[in-house]
């Protein structure tokens, strides 16, 4: 077996290998439950933010093994409750089977800390794909339709922000007072349906 070592090194030089993918997420907390390795448990609170069959999982795990998913279901619940997540099944998971048990305030923290890290990390890896996407496909094209909308002073505060670099007082106050305004209304959903209409009716005017 590749070590992961190895293949972390090879993958910051550009190398990647094609592995198998997995056929369902219930595969994939299987797999994590039988590794027993308890830093990988700490995955399966991300696994359980999209829906999963829990008979199905049930019905592959011993009694120790199946003690463990309820505990760290009953963990994602209350992690899920502080982070109001309501989009997965896993609520009525827990009604529907009837799973109770007692979580130490620790073991609490200690999942709730990583499943914080982890979609924090996730954030950047997230932001960091973004921004190469950006320079490479759209640079020009969006440098160029910044400026219709933005001033010369405004687009460097934007800049600032975007490359994670601290503005001054005054920056600060201006890009509340002036720019975020304008950021908010483009993002509006309703107003970009709207403009979308305008545009594609002026053909036929």
């Amino acid at each position: 077996m590749i070590s992961a070592r190895l293949m972390k090194s090879l993958e910051e030089e550009g190398f990647s290998l094609d592995f198998p993918n997995y056929a369902s997420n219930e595969e994939r907390i299987i797999e994590i439950l039988t590794e027993d390795n308890e830093r990988l448990l700490l995955a399966l609170p991300l696994l359980f933010q999209d829906n999963f069959d829990y008979k199905r999982i049930k019905s592959r795990l011993n009694q120790k093994l199946l003690r463990k998913l309820n505990s760290i279901i009953l963990i994602t619940g209350m992690i899920f409750q502080q982070e109001k997540i309501e989009r997965t099944n896993l609520k009525g998971i827990i009604k529907e089977h009837s799973i109770k048990g007692k979580i130490s305030k620790a073991e609490f923290t200690y999942y709730y800390d990583s499943f914080k890290e982890f979609k924090k990390n996730k954030g950047k890896e997230e932001e960091s794909i973004l921004k190469k996407q950006i320079s490479l496909r759209g640079g020009l094209n969006l440098n160029q339709a910044l400026a219709k909308i933005y001033s010369p002073g405004k687009l460097r505060i934007m800049e600032k922000i975007f490359n994670h670099e601290e503005l001054s007082n005054t920056e600060l106050k201006y890009y509340y007072r002036s720019i975020r305004p304008l950021i908010l209304a483009i993002l509006n959903e309703d107003m970009r349906k709207y403009l979308r209409i305008v545009e594609e009716s002026k053909k036929y005017s």
